[in-house]
């Protein structure tokens, strides 16, 4: 099973989005991004629970910079 992540621009977007979208009713969580050598953006990214589709919606309304998504492994 994967769990997909927003990755963001810098720690700050992170903070931010965070903050964000757990005041839209979102459960959200910083998280480190998980290194494939094709790193993109600051290293960390927001692990949401729920529609991610809507929450990076949310997230570029505000203008919170994305910078794609990453998966990672549940066990």
């Amino acid at each position: 099973m994967f769990k997909e992540m927003v990755n963001v621009g810098s720690v700050t977007y992170a903070m931010e989005g965070r903050d964000l979208l757990r005041s839209k009713g979102f459960k959200a969580y910083i998280r480190r991004t998980p290194y494939h050598g094709d790193r993109k953006g600051c290293g960390y990214s927001l692990e949401v629970d729920g529609d991610l589709s809507a929450a990076e919606a949310v997230l570029r309304q505000n203008g919170i910079k994305l910078r794609g998504r990453s998966q990672v492994s549940r066990q």
